[in-house]
């Protein structure tokens, strides 16, 4: 009875089948992880392609139209790299007569560049000398700011800002030249109207050149550019909002200057200036050169740049960019130390420069756009003595390593030590900072402080 039902053989056959099963279901399962995990390999790399094409874009539009410090020094730099290469390529090529004909052709080449370059960089100073002229009434069109009660947010619109932006709308009208020739007379004929209470020496040369320019807009003389009253027409009115605090033409004389300091429009003074021993300007302290090899600060933007211009342009663009990296990492983990928030974009430049020699040091890469600079012992905070030069994805590897003897060889182990003692010999200053603002950098927050405009009255001469 026991043959004939043959319980076993029905038991293997479940067994069996289940086995299969088990083995069928466990490779759909993994078959479903891998392809998940091609997807998700392929989609990363496209998205690290599409990031570094967005970069190179961004820096040919960048050298397309250049707007900051970085832009130009972007170009200076690529104008000699084009210099050095040419040159190398006619040592090879020519013997000494053509080398010396085509040296010639070179630098006029050299020569044109730096002359379209300063061309562009006088029209991005003369827009920044016109922002820098309103920035007077700009300020105070903001309303005053301060965090209250609860950490809430406080604003206040004083008259003077209500004020401030009126002005500021009448001196964007004026800035618009590519208006019909009937909304323009009929702008210059209100503010000439609006002036009319007004008798002071500054209102008296608005409206003369206000008539200027109405009688040759009514005449309809063609022909004839009206760029230079324009101009006269803003600079005598921004001199005009300046005095009109106290203009005596609308007040009566009995109560004139009693509350003049509440209609001035006026920039805050900067408190923290220092004397440029190069230059002998008064300059606040933002405006001077800051790296973390300083012991004071003695020399300005300006002069530091026209010094660094006699020599070597250096295009800061990609150290800011791995800088900025460390920064985010250094937040993300959570750091204490506020080492890499001290450092600057010339200290970065030293360091990648200077002591790493600009390639990774596993595989020699000098791509400055895929090298990122982080910890060398990952439980420890990030500084110049604790770092490693690698690639996006040689750094990725890095940071999962257990046992670092296991993973590099002696040789290469020896050579970053090496470059540790020479940073912490050139960062010494450093360390200074380290202790005074460790634990203590991450509290300070960027809020916005009401800080009352300074007064000449608050200071006391002696």
């Amino acid at each position: 009875m026991m043959l004939r039902l043959d319980y076993d053989g029905k038991a293997r056959i479940i067994q069996r089948n289940y086995r299969w099963y088990i083995l069928l279901k466990n490779i759909r399962k993994y078959a479903k992880q891998y392809r998940e995990l091609v997807e998700d390999c392929r989609m990363y790399e496209l998205e690290k392609s599409l990031i570094y094409r967005k970069r190179h874009q961004q820096q040919i539009l960048r050298r397309i139209n250049p707007k900051s410090q970085l832009d130009f020094d972007m170009l200076y730099d690529l104008v000699e790299k084009w210099r050095l290469d040419r040159l190398e390529c006619t040592k090879k090529r020519f013997f000494r007569a053509a080398r010396s004909a085509e040296s010639y052709v070179i630098l006029d080449k050299t020569v044109e560049m730096f002359r379209v370059i300063d061309q562009k960089r006088q029209e991005v100073k003369r827009r920044y000398r016109n922002k820098k002229r309103v920035r007077f009434i700009t300020i105070n069109c903001k309303p005053i700011t301060w965090h209250g009660y609860k950490d809430k947010l406080v604003q206040v619109d004083t008259m003077r800002n209500q004020k401030a932006r009126e002005l500021k709308m009448i001196y964007d009208s004026l800035m618009k030249y590519n208006v019909t020739r009937g909304e323009r007379i009929e702008i210059l004929a209100m503010l000439k109207k609006s002036l009319e209470v007004h008798n002071c020496v500054a209102a008296i040369n608005l409206i003369r050149h206000l008539d200027q320019e109405l009688a040759y807009l009514t005449r309809g003389m063609r022909g004839m550019s009206l760029d230079y009253f324009r101009g006269r027409i803003l600079y005598d009115y921004l001199y005009f909002v300046r005095s009109s605090h106290s203009c005596c033409c609308v007040d009566d004389h009995e109560h004139f200057c009693k509350n003049v300091d509440d209609e001035k429009l006026r920039e805050p003074v900067e408190k923290n200036t220092k004397v440029c021993r190069s230059c002998s300007r008064l300059l606040p302290s933002h405006k001077f050169t800051v790296h973390g090899r300083l012991t004071k600060l003695s020399t300005c933007v300006d002069c530091t740049w026209l010094r660094e211009r006699n020599t070597l342009h250096v295009n800061y663009e990609p150290y800011i960019f791995l800088l900025n990296c460390v920064r985010s990492q250094e937040r993300s983990k959570e750091s204490s130390s506020a080492i890499a928030f001290v450092m600057q974009k010339h200290d970065m430049y030293h360091l990648v420069y200077n002591i790493w020699h600009t390639r990774s040091i596993v595989s020699e890469n000098k791509d400055l756009f895929v090298l990122r600079m982080v910890r060398y012992n990952v439980d420890e905070d990030w500084s110049p003595w604790n770092c490693i030069l690698l690639t996006e994805e040689e750094a990725e590897v890095h940071c999962k390593i257990k046992d670092l003897s296991s993973m590099y060889s002696k040789h290469l182990l020896e050579r970053v030590l090496l470059y540790h003692q020479l940073a912490k010999n050139q960062f010494k200053s450093l360390k200074q900072f380290e202790e005074e603002y460790r634990e203590t950098f991450h509290s300070i927050e960027k809020k916005l402080v009401y800080e009352p405009a300074v007064k000449v009255d608050d200071y006391q001469f002696t």
